[in-house]
């Protein structure tokens, strides 16, 4: 079996550290004091569920202050930034976590790092009451870590015995208006906050959760709202290792949170969330090996957050006029000879990976250029637009519709991106169909009626009026309302032939439904237009995955059934003949531009 090579890079760095005995072990609290100072775990958990580990990153011990970033997450969620702000600072302060330090005008605690910070932010939680509070802390600690948390009675007992330095913070609080509560029932929030039992491995996943803008890798739960990730982010990059947090950015440039239960927390946005444990504690309370675990891990992966990205990959995948790309509808032959040059009528940019200011600059760059009636940006290969570079291509939208050109969004946009924009299509194909309709609608062809005939159907150019007529009296004639199958469901045999007279009719690919249960789906990945034929038996449908056909709107159809063809072939041989070969020649005819299509997309 091949070694993993994460896994690898964690255990040889557990290996160079585990060595370390620098430090001790917090005694001050007698419960954290009784931990086996040897005890030293690393994880890394991925925003895509992936948990790697090395050591005792399954031992649980209490989670102490390393729970303040996440209860500041809850807090904000609950109540607002603002309604925060104004309780607490977000000022680094230099001194040590259980320093009595308040801002002298104001009474707020500096950042909601400190004990002082987190007794406030603790009860301005959701909640009538204590308990309410802390079921509230629990359920969000809990989500955060994506599965249950347990409080440890002994270790909450042993806080509240030695509890004076942080009642004294309390009382000074009271006293200067900045806690509104009585002291012990806002200490036993803090403390039971405190006393959550957890391990290197579900601080890696409340990391990664953070990373991932809130939404929790490995249960998938919407934990808090990417806003407020950024804000807690922030906080933990400036305060989160106390009087070492200086030092400790220009080391690892990761936002982080340790405690004294030896736990620390680190996350890298975007990308990845780390948890180290291990009780001996430098003199400023932050673990030892976990500082010097997340050192390496930093400089070994160039992990900061101040490190310019390496990546040359360009946000432009190509750029298509429409000679490279057509919608796949087929159309009758006079409709084709109108859309048969547009090369510089409608462009298509396929954008893709992650899209932010630097991305969107190069992307409305090269878009505002245009000439073009119609742009379209087809999103389908972008991973994660943000919203700085959502307003750069909102604004080039806009400019470029003051010039006379459409932007059309194609592929999976959010919906509430680029509001003003009402067309939106599943690919980049159905927009140029789109296009393509109000070119032909322009063209206001001679005799264009809503009905097309036998005889003006494409297929039957080729035929004479005899075999015309022939051909007609052995059709039947069927009508479907839109979103009704047409044929059997899936295609199969029944029909050889059907000459739309009237209407739209889209080619479905058939595809399993993500339950089981549920019935099959169709993707839409062609379409057929009056004056067209289309076969249930893949004939002028060159697809080798099963299909179905759906009326898009009212259709009517003359339909030519296997038995109606095996009689033509009986009775009519020269009809027949005359009807396949016209069928061979349509086949070939559309295989010839798929071909020239692929060739063009290819340079």
């Amino acid at each position: 079996m091949v070694a993993d090579p994460v896994s690898d890079l964690l255990s040889r760095i557990h290996g160079e550290i585990a060595a370390d005995a620098g430090g001790r072990v917090a005694s001050y609290i007698p419960e954290l004091g009784r931990a086996d100072p040897d005890l030293f775990g690393i994880a890394l958990a991925t925003l895509d569920g992936a948990v790697y580990e090395a050591g005792h990153v399954r031992h649980p011990f209490t989670i102490q202050s390393v729970s303040k970033p996440f209860v500041l997450a809850l807090a904000i969620e609950d109540r607002g930034l603002d309604v925060i702000l104004s309780a607490v600072g977000v000022e680094p302060t230099g001194d040590p976590f259980n320093a009595v330090t308040l801002e002298p005008h104001t009474g707020r605690p500096p950042n909601p790092m400190v004990n002082a910070g987190a007794i406030v932010t603790s009860n301005l939680v959701d909640g009538r009451d204590p308990k309410s509070r802390t079921d509230r802390i629990a359920e969000g600690l809990s989500a955060f870590a994506g599965r249950p948390l347990a409080l440890d009675e002994q270790v909450l007992a042993s806080e509240l015995s030695t509890a004076d330095r942080n009642r004294a913070i309390a009382h000074l609080m009271r006293s200067m208006g900045s806690l509104d509560l009585d002291v012990e029932p806002a200490l036993a929030v803090y403390f039971a906050q405190c006393s959550f039992r957890v391990t290197a491995r579900d601080l890696a996943v409340m990391s990664a959760t953070l990373a991932n803008g809130g939404r929790n890798p490995v249960s998938g739960e919407s934990v808090v709202d990417p806003q407020v990730v950024t804000h807690v982010l922030s906080v933990m990059l400036t305060c989160g290792l106390y009087d070492f947090s200086g030092e400790w950015v220009l080391r690892t440039g990761l936002p982080a949170k340790s405690g004294v239960g030896g736990g620390i927390a680190a996350a890298l946005p975007g990308q990845f969330g780390i948890g180290t444990y291990s009780p001996r504690l430098d003199h400023q309370g932050n673990s030892v090996r976990g500082v010097a675990a997340c050192e390496h891990l930093s400089e070994q992966f160039a992990l900061h957050v101040m490190r310019p990205p390496a990546t040359d990959s360009a946000p432009i995948r190509r750029r298509l006029d429409g000679a490279q790309i057509r919608s796949r509808r087929h159309r009758p032959r006079r409709e084709r000879t109108v859309l048969a040059d547009q090369t510089g009528v409608i462009v298509t940019y396929e954008l893709q990976g992650v899209v932010t200011f630097r991305e969107a600059e190069l992307i409305v760059r090269r878009v505002v250029s245009e000439t073009s009636r119609w742009l379209i940006l087809d999103g389908s290969r972008v991973i994660r637009l943000d919203r700085a570079a959502e307003r750069l291509l909102a604004g080039a939208a806009r400019a470029l519709a003051a010039a006379g050109v459409q932007t059309l969004l194609s592929g999976p946009w959010r919906q509430d991106c680029f509001p003003f924009l009402t067309e939106r299509f599943p690919s980049a194909a159905e927009a140029v169909e789109r296009c393509e309709d109000v070119l032909i609608a322009d063209a206001c062809l001679p005799g264009t009626v809503e009905y097309v005939p036998l005889a003006g159907n494409d297929l039957c150019q080729p035929l004479s009026a005899n075999h015309l007529g022939v051909l007609a009296s052995a059709l039947e004639t069927r009508l479907y309302q839109p979103g009704q199958p047409i044929g059997p469901e899936p295609a199969g045999p029944g029909e050889a032939l059907m000459f739309i007279t009237r209407g739209r009719v889209a080619i479905e690919q058939v595809q399993a439904a993500a339950d089981s249960a549920d019935p099959p789906v169709g993707l839409r990945i062609a379409a057929r237009s009056a004056g067209t034929a289309v076969g249930s038996l893949a004939i002028l449908t060159p697809d080798t995955a099963p299909t179905r056909l759906r009326a898009e709107t009212e259709v009517e159809v003359l339909v030519l059934t296997e038995t109606g063809l095996d009689r033509l072939t009986d009775d009519h041989p020269a009809v027949a003949a005359a009807l396949l070969h016209a069928t061979t020649q349509a086949i070939a005819a559309e295989y010839r531009w798929l071909a020239a299509e692929n060739l063009a997309l290819s340079r």
